[in-house]
């Protein structure tokens, strides 16, 4: 019974497949340089996917150009892969020598490029060796940039690296995590042949096993000051990676992180709350859910106006033109999008509509394999940053009074009903 049923799964498959290829010869995309890639689930196996011609380096996921800037803030998040300096840390060694992934210069000046276009006034980044290297690198690269604040801090992660912040205004009161217990739901959540491993015998000391009961890199919190008193609180986070397997530890990272924020809200009900990152979950994933079930907003939804109309209520657009338009937002080399701005109904009333949007940079091309490739001249990372823009409302000067008569959390009719179309 078992080989029939093989023999007509794949025959079945292999007619889909002949017909999906009949289907994309008769309908020729009208864009030569949009990527049909759509994100895939993180636990989608790729022979699913239809065959594509192979792609070179080149600009394929985000936007080429950040729109031009306004009076709006702009806040920003980017995971700039491996950010090591040159210089030698003993306490990374072995299997996590830092030396191994000690920036090019090549490299520092593709960051640095993209950084320049991105023209973040916040900008959170994700795997940063040290408050050292980032201040090295914003001094050397980005000098020109009016990051004077800087702030990163260690996140007691084994591999070495954090979330910081490089800031136009003020930041205060930075904090980490590492000894905040997690709560996960399943032993399995450890399994033996995920634990990292010593490069060799006499390196043994290096072996550190996963804490499922820690959050594997902490969030950096900070508080930023704006003009007139106004203050917004950030989390910059970087999940656990990896397939369904560590679904338990991801969405025990993000149950705590909710734990902080709504305490935040507990204490100020219209709190400026942001949470920003590299999620490790794509926008169905059970750890995003917990995030928008909490109440929280995502930036997504702030994309372009005409981009949202297209994807809600466009039924005519082909799947070449609906796939072009999701690879308009997503965040990662690999097709999907896993890098967020999340942030609290008492923010969300200062978001610009249709502010969010995500950057390109070079893709390596579908021929590189980051396990053993140099990456190509002019590669950044492997993700893409993504930014939004608000513009303070409730800042009042220092000697106002504190109760202006109306919180800010009164919405119209209209309003509200827009929030409720909004889909994750």
């Amino acid at each position: 019974m078992l080989k029939h049923t093989s023999f007509f799964i794949g025959s079945f498959a292999l007619v889909v497949a002949i017909t999906l290829g009949a289907s994309q010869s008769a309908n020729p995309t009208a864009n030569p340089t949009a990527t049909p890639t759509t994100p895939q689930s993180d636990t989608q196996d790729s022979s699913q996917k239809s065959a594509k011609p192979k792609r070179g380096p080149g600009l394929r996921y985000g936007i080429a150009d950040a729109p031009k800037k306004t009076k709006a803030i702009r806040l920003a998040a980017y995971n700039i892969q491996n950010f090591f300096d040159r210089v030698d840390d003993p306490k990374l060694s072995g299997e996590w020598d830092d030396m191994k992934l000690a920036i090019t210069d090549d490299r520092a000046e593709a960051l640095a490029k993209v950084i320049h276009r991105l023209d973040a006034d916040v900008l959170f980044l994700e795997e940063v060796e040290s408050k050292e290297a980032l201040t090295w690198f914003r001094d050397t690269y980005l000098k020109d940039m009016g990051y004077v604040y800087l702030e990163s801090l260690d996140a007691g992660y084994y591999r070495g690296v954090e979330q910081s912040v490089l800031s136009r205004f003020p930041t205060k009161n930075p904090r980490v995590f590492l000894d905040t217990k997690l709560s996960t739901a399943s032993a399995d959540d450890n399994p033996e042949d995920s634990k990292p491993t010593a490069g060799s015998p006499e390196d043994a000391s290096n072996k550190v096993p996963e804490d499922k009961t820690k959050f594997q890199r902490s969030p950096l919190a900070v508080d930023i000051e704006f003009p007139d008193g106004y203050t917004l609180t950030a989390y910059a986070i970087h999940h656990k990676a990896g397939g369904e397997k560590f679904n338990d530890h991801r969405e025990a990272e993000a149950k705590k992180i909710i734990e902080f924020v709504k305490a935040d809200m507990a204490k100020t009900p219209d709190a400026n709350v942001v949470i920003v990152g590299d999620f490790n979950s794509t926008p169905l994933s059970s750890c995003r859910k917990l995030y928008k079930d909490a109440g929280l907003l995502n930036g997504y939804d702030y994309r372009s106006v005409a981009d949202r109309n297209k994807q809600e209520k466009d039924k005519s657009m082909s799947d070449t033109e609906r796939d072009a338009l999701r690879d308009r937002y997503t965040t990662h080399e690999s097709g999907r999008p896993i890098d967020y701005i999340i942030f609290s109904p008492g923010f969300a009333n200062e978001i610009v509509p249709g502010s969010y949007f995500v950057l390109s940079s070079l893709h390596p091309g579908d021929a590189y394999d980051w396990k053993k490739d140099k990456p190509p001249a002019g590669y950044a990372s492997d993700h893409y940053p993504i930014a939004i823009e608000f513009t303070p409302k409730d800042a009042k000067p220092k000697d106002a009074k504190a109760k202006d008569g109306k919180s800010k959390n009164a919405k119209s009719k209209d309003a509200k009903a827009a929030d409720s179309k909004a889909q994750d």
